[in-house]
């Protein structure tokens, strides 16, 4: 199956030794002020594919708001013009400076979720950092 090829977990919080980390090398800034946020549940306007990112597609909430959603998360409709997410999901992308680390949660379609030291939860393109 197509999204299980993209879905890597790469930590467990009770484990501290599975913890990755990684070491921005390349900046990142988030072009998306206002990231949609969907509940479990919650019904998807379908979009178009990301032609950069394999395994992201366009959709847009019930307040009008539209971003990338990864397609692990949302169950298709049979005519693929709606959708219903699968989990609550946040598309928060992390801005990024050169020598920051972050705690990495999972790894998807190129994407990490991470945890900058603070605690800010968000995506970051996998290609702008390495394993610390």
């Amino acid at each position: 199956m197509i999204a299980e090829r993209f879905f890597r977990v790469i930590q467990f919080e009770e484990n501290p030794c599975q913890v990755m980390r990684v070491l921005v090398v390349e900046p990142h800034v988030s072009n998306y002020p206002n990231p949609i946020k969907v509940k479990k549940g919650e019904v998807l306007l379908i979009g178009e594919p990301d032609t950069e990112f394999e395994g992201w597609i366009r959709a847009k909430i019930k307040d009008g708001n539209e971003g990338w959603a990864p397609i692990q998360y949302i169950e298709f409709s049979k005519n693929s013009a709606t959708g219903v997410a699968k989990t609550d999901y946040s598309a928060f992308e992390l801005t990024t400076y050169i020598g920051q680390q972050l705690r990495v949660i999972l790894e998807l379609n190129e994407w990490y979720l991470a945890e900058t030291s603070d605690g800010v939860l968000g995506w970051v393109p996998v290609k702008t950092v390495k394993i610390a």
